[in-house]
């Protein structure tokens, strides 16, 4: 059986439908250019609303199972201009704070001055500036925003743990509008961002939530609260991507 038949097989197992079903051929077709983890997991939902409401009218089984798969991909669109509001906030936060402890006054130097920049950013730094010449850029002409673009999301976690004496303010206690928010700790905001980060590689890979990592309304919290402590207002910009926030329900706006 190959790659086409196998996944073919597993709609018909699926649905309980054969080759003389008259939607059968859009299926063949439709295994060759669909995401085929969110397909199985559109599968599995149709199977599950079979199998609990066999008396749900259907009309058409590609047409149910499309507007299911069409779901799970919206989810994965809105999540992930979700983790690009955090990847973004959190990189401009971090180039700002550190600009301005390490540049000398009034100036954006901190990353072209060897004698300004610390030891500890010298790694991804070196790793940014093969990227910056392979992209024929002169990192001379670059701001630290612009450098910091071409940082890796695992290397800006490494560079808040590593640079956290400087960037720990963000994370104290504080209140807002009545709600107190408590102070997140170097071990803590850690385990946040490897959490987000795991979840924002797959969702960059086409992966559905695994089962063994948070769900999606867990992410969605650890981002929300990371981004209140950095004065970013999620809320605000949400509603410009899930107006009636279907996908992304905020915990604390």
């Amino acid at each position: 059986m190959n790659i086409q038949e196998k996944s073919l097989d597993d709609i018909c197992k699926k649905l309980k439908i054969s080759i003389h079903d008259k939607e059968y051929y859009k299926f063949k077709k439709l295994v060759t250019v669909v995401n085929q983890a969110y397909l199985k997991v559109a599968l599995k939902e149709f199977e599950n609303i079979k199998k609990n409401n066999p008396k749900k009218n259907i009309t058409s089984n590609f047409d149910f199972l499309i507007n299911l798969y069409n779901k799970h991909l919206r989810e994965h669109q809105v999540m992930f201009l979700l983790f690009n509001l955090f990847e973004t906030a959190i990189r401009s936060k971090a180039a700002v704070e550190l600009s301005l402890k390490y540049s000398s006054n009034g100036n954006d130097d901190w990353l072209h001055n060897n004698t300004l920049t610390p030891i500890k950013i010298q790694r991804p730094l070196n790793e940014a500036k093969k990227k910056i010449s392979q992209d024929g850029e002169n990192i001379n002409n670059l701001d630290s925003f612009e450098i910091f673009d071409y940082i890796m999301l695992g290397q800006l976690q490494s560079i808040y743990t590593d640079f956290w004496s400087d960037l720990s303010h963000l994370f104290q206690t504080k209140t807002i509008d009545g709600i107190i928010f408590n102070q997140i700790g170097k071990t803590k905001f850690k385990r946040l961002f490897d959490e987000i980060r795991k979840a924002r590689n797959d969702n960059a890979h086409h992966k559905p939530f695994h089962k063994t990592r948070k769900r999606r309304y867990e992410i969605i919290e650890d981002i929300e609260l990371i981004l209140i402590h950095i004065d970013f207002n999620l809320n605000q910009a949400i509603n410009n991507i899930d107006p009636k926030h279907k996908i992304i329900r905020l915990k604390y706006s």
